[in-house]
């Protein structure tokens, strides 16, 4: 499951899970639209935040 899947079907506003995680609004657009990837540091928080719904394997397209 992506990243933005994930915020949908959870309800979360982009905004919230920046603060959970501790980013910027901006930075998790970036992560949704494929800017930029996420650090191996953010990469862990968004896995745990997801509880493992969301992995770094998720941004580079692996399994789909």
């Amino acid at each position: 499951m992506n990243l933005a899947e994930w915020l949908e079907q959870s309800g979360i506003q982009k905004r919230q899970f920046a603060k959970d995680i501790g980013v910027t609004p901006q930075m998790i657009s970036a992560y949704l639209n494929g800017s930029i990837w996420p650090t191996r540091k953010r990469m862990r928080k968004i896995a745990e935040k997801t509880e493992g719904a969301v992995t770094a394997n998720d941004f580079v397209g692996v399994g789909q």
